[in-house]
C-alpha cells in the first residue's frame, strides 16, 4: 500500500506561463512605438487643451489670457454657426457611412471568390484608398467642373448650397469604399463553407443565404468599418478645406474649430468647440460599438 502523507501538497498555477509572457510581451513592444505616438500626438495635446478652453485665449502666439470658466461652452450651444456647421457634419457623415459600406459590400459580394480576375478587380477597386484625401477632393473637382457639366450639362455640386454635403459624400465614398470592401471580403472568407452546403440541402435560395448566414456572420465586419467611418466622417476636414472652403453651406466642425483658431483669432472658443466634438465622437462611437457588439452576440 501506498501511504500519503498528512501533509497537503498545494500546487499553484502560474497566472501567466513563460509562453504566455514572451507572446504578450512581445505584442506590447510591437504595439509600444503606435502607443507611445498616439500618447504624444493626441492624448498629451488634448489634456493640455482643456485649461485653455476655459480661458479667453485669442491666439496660439499670445501668451495673454484670462479664466473665463465654461463660458465657451455656453457659447458653443447658441451660436448658430457651430450648429450649423455640427447639422452639416452630421449630414455628410451618415450619407458616408452608408454609401460606403454598402457599396463595399456589394463588391465585396462579388469578387470575394480568390481568382486572378477578383483579384485585379480588388486591387483597382482599393486604389482610391491610397490616394491622399486632398488630391481626391481636388481631382473630382476637375471632374465635376470639367467632365460631368460638359458632357450632362449638370452644374458642379460643389458650387450649390444645396447639392455641395452630397458632393463632398461622392468623394469620400469613392475613396474610402475600397477598405471596406477588403473588411468585407476577409469577413466572408471566415465563414465556414459547410454552412451554405447545408442550406442548399435544404432548399435555401442565394437571398436567403445571404439574408440568414452570410450578413449575420460578418457583423463584426460592420463593426470596424461603421465605427471606423463615424470617426473619420465626424472629424472630416480635407475635403471641404480643399474645394469649398468659401461656402458656409460646407463648412463642418473641424472647420469651424480651424478658423477659431487660426482665423478670427478666438483660439480659447476654438479649443471648447475641439473638445466638445471629441466628446461627442467618443460618445457615438461607443453608442455604435456596444449596439453592433450585440449583434454580434445574437449572430
Amino acid at each position: 500500500m501506498i501511504k500519503v502523507s498528512d501533509k497537503t501538497i498545494r500546487h499553484t498555477k502560474p497566472i501567466l506561463s513563460q509562453y504566455s509572457v514572451k507572446t504578450h510581451g512581445g505584442n506590447i513592444l510591437f504595439m509600444l512605438p503606435a502607443f507611445l505616438l498616439f500618447t504624444f500626438v493626441v492624448l498629451i495635446p488634448f489634456f493640455q487643451g482643456i485649461p485653455y478652453s476655459l480661458t479667453n485665449w485669442k491666439s496660439i502666439i499670445s501668451s495673454d489670457y484670462e479664466f473665463v470658466g465654461i463660458r465657451n461652452y455656453i457659447t458653443l450651444l447658441s451660436n448658430k454657426f457651430f450648429l450649423n456647421d455640427f447639422v452639416h457634419t452630421l449630414h455628410f457623415t451618415g450619407l458616408y457611412i452608408l454609401g460606403a459600406n454598402f457599396l463595399g459590400l456589394v463588391i465585396a459580394l462579388f469578387l470575394w471568390r480568390s481568382s486572378k480576375l477578383n483579384n485585379t478587380l480588388r486591387t483597382i477597386a482599393f486604389m482610391p484608398f491610397t490616394v491622399a484625401l486632398t488630391s481626391a477632393a481636388i481631382v473630382w473637382s476637375y471632374v465635376y467642373t470639367d467632365i460631368t457639366t460638359p458632357l450632362f450639362n449638370i452644374p458642379s455640386p460643389l458650387g450649390i448650397s444645396s447639392q455641395v454635403i452630397n458632393g463632398l459624400v461622392i468623394i469620400a465614398v469613392w475613396r474610402d469604399m475600397g477598405y471596406c470592401m477588403l473588411i468585407y471580403i476577409a469577413a466572408l472568407q471566415s465563414i465556414p463553407y459547410e454552412y451554405y452546403e447545408a442550406s442548399c440541402v435544404e432548399g435555401a435560395s442565394w437571398r436567403q443565404q445571404t439574408m440568414y448566414i452570410t450578413i449575420p456572420m460578418i457583423v463584426p465586419a460592420f463593426t470596424s468599418n461603421i465605427t471606423l467611418l463615424l470617426a473619420w466622417g465626424l472629424k472630416v476636414f480635407d475635403y471641404p478645406m480643399a474645394v469649398a472652403r468659401n461656402m458656409s453651406a460646407a463648412e463642418t466642425t473641424a472647420m469651424y474649430v480651424y478658423n477659431n483658431i487660426f482665423g478670427f483669432n478666438k483660439a480659447g472658443l476654438g479649443q471648447a468647440a475641439a473638445i466638445t466634438v471629441t466628446l461627442v465622437l467618443l460618445l457615438l462611437t461607443q453608442i455604435a460599438t456596444r449596439s453592433l457588439r450585440r449583434l454580434e452576440v445574437e449572430a
